[in-house]
Order: structure tokens, then sequence, then C-alpha cells
């Protein structure tokens, strides 16, 4: 569904047409036309994004271009606010503590169905804290190396470790999906990887490059231009099929490693507390935003996918990560009692 502007003196000329668009984009959320009348005073006023990364990053960038479109559909701001650190808890408590509070949303990534797992003294709880309002973006995590690394694929990279070769991976931090990933591709093969977290963003790139680690499952927007410019030696890509930006990189399954499969994603979350109508209506305007074709063409090019599931569908997609990945951090014996 394209998004069609319409102009002042149309809605003002025309008033049934406008209510009647809505009350029908909203009955696809399962939406009555009372409660879509009802709903329509949300948003009323800004909304804040909080975004528990630094500034830069995929997960700004998805934040700062799905709000554009969000404001410039509803006319109200909606106002990104970086809140990075404590491998995202900060931003994500923040939000947590913002209970009944519908102008307080998270842009959170797969560490989040990570964390529930993996930390002892997690002070909030995804699944009671949070309401999964939508899918924003997703994409395949590309396993790169240095380009001068002997690897051409993840099987020379499994029989290097076999072989008493010390294989480390970098990550953006515990709990990350890139730590995660090193986590499954470690327990799938069984072969030891050492994990090298870093503090997020592109810290590690450096070391990647020059090979002192022997490399990462990275983004495909972060990874690209260095794959591109000859520094980067792409492996494998973590989907279930090859990305379009690399189609000659072969999947992780592909490439012997049975059942391998992970998605790097980024959606909205509201606070609990708020009334199941409002949070439908915040699905509907967000599924609305993400159809815009010059925001899907801008991220395909990236080898990343724009939208998906939304309200309770993406809810049991956010169930079925947590429940993947509680079983890979204790199979592996990683929790963090901090």
């Amino acid at each position: 569904m394209k998004l069609y502007p319409t102009s002042q003196a149309t809605r003002t000329q025309r008033p049934w047409a406008s209510l009647a668009a809505v009350f029908l984009s909203l009955a696809c959320f399962g939406l009555s036309p009372v409660a879509a009348a009802a709903l329509s005073e949300w948003p009323s006023k800004p909304v804040r994004l909080v975004v528990p990364y630094a500034p830069g990053g995929i997960a700004d960038i998805a934040a700062r271009s799905a709000a554009q479109k969000m404001a410039e559909q509803t006319g109200q701001p909606f106002v990104v606010e970086n809140k990075p650190g404590a491998d995202t808890r900060i931003g994500t408590e923040y939000v947590a503590r913002a209970k009944g509070d519908a102008y307080v949303l998270l842009l959170a990534g797969g560490g989040f169905a990570v964390n529930n797992a993996l930390f002892d003294n997690l002070p909030y709880d995804t699944v009671r804290d949070f309401v999964p309002v939508g899918l924003v973006v997703s994409n395949p995590l590309l396993l790169v190396t240095a380009a001068d690394k002997p690897y051409q694929n993840v099987g020379d990279l499994v029989q290097a470790a076999k072989k008493g070769e010390v294989i480390t991976l970098a990550s953006g931090g515990r709990g990350t999906l890139s730590h995660m990933s090193m986590e499954l591709l470690a327990s799938s093969t069984g072969v030891p990887i050492t994990h090298v977290p870093y503090k997020g963003g592109s810290a590690h790139t450096a070391d990647v490059v020059s090979g002192l680690v022997s490399g990462i499952f990275e983004n495909p927007s972060s990874a690209l231009p260095l794959v591109r410019s000859g520094k980067y030696k792409p492996l494998a890509v973590t989907g279930a099929q090859r990305n379009s930006a690399l189609p000659d990189v072969p999947t992780v399954m592909e490439s012997g490693v049975e059942g391998f499969e992970v998605i790097n994603w980024f959606g909205m979350f509201a606070p609990a507390g708020i009334e199941p109508a409002t949070t439908q209506q915040m699905a509907a305007v967000l599924g609305r935003a993400l159809q815009d074709e010059s925001l899907r063409k801008r991220f395909s090019s990236e080898g990343v996918t724009v939208g998906g599931p939304l309200g309770s569908q993406f809810g049991s997609f956010v169930a079925d990560e947590t429940k993947k990945w509680a079983t890979i951090v204790e199979s592996r014996n990683i929790r963090d009692n901090q």
C-alpha cells in the first residue's frame, strides 16, 4: 500500500473520504469503525521513540526513517532519543518504566529477545513490560573476514578451528545478534570460537580489517561498503535464502551448517498498560508508514527488508525468537549475572 498524502483542501471538502480511509485501514488490524473513531486522537501530541543504541547504526537509521514517515502521516512529531548503554538495557528500562504512556515507544533489536535469558538481574521483563507494535526492518547478517584471510567459506573457517587455529569473532556486545550468531555457529559445528565483544557501533571494524580478529557476523548496511571496497571478504549470509545485495555469497546452511538461520531485526514496542485499541492504532500507523516505496527502495539496496508482521503477529515472532535464543544461552552457558 502506498501512502497518498491528502491536501488540506481535499480533507475539508471531503471529510467523509478521509474518515472512510481511516476506518478501512484500521479494519485491516481488527478494529471496528466504532473503535477506529475512538482512536482518531492518537497521536494528539509529539511521540518520543527511544533507541537504546548509539547514533549512526542500522537501528538509529531505521528509527529515524520510520519516525519521519509516521510524522508525515499523522501530522505529529516523532522524536528519536538515543539512550545507549549496558547492552541496550538503559534505554529499554527507560521505556519499561513509562508504563501506560502511549507517547513513549521503543525501537528494539534482536538482543531484546535474548536479554531475559541472558541477564539474571534484568530490571524489566520483555514479555510482561512491553506490547509489540510491529517489525520495522530485518535482514540476514553477513559473516565477513579481512580480505587477506585465507578462508573462502564457512567450511574453511570451521576446518581451521578443528585443526587448532584460534578463531575469534567480534561482536557489538554480549547478547547482540552478532554474538548469538557466533554462539550458534560454535554450537552447530562443535568447534571452539572465542567471542571478542566491542562496545557497539563500528569499534570493531579496524580490528576485523587488520585481521586482529578472525571476523564478525555483521549487518549488511555496515558491511557492504567494506565488501565493495575490498576490505571485507564475505563468507556467508545467515538467512534461509541468499541476500539479493550479494547473490553470489552462499548461506551458512548452503555451506554445510544444517538448520543455521539468523535474522537481525528491529521492531517497535510500547510500554505495558496502554489500551489495546491504542496499540492497534500504533500498529496501523506504523504499517502504513512502512509501505512507503522510497523507504523500501532505500533499504533494499543495502540488503535490508522494510516492514513485516504487526501487533500480535509480531508478538508471536518475538516469542519464537526469545525461545530460540534462550535455548542457546542455556546450552552455551553464557548467562550474565551483572
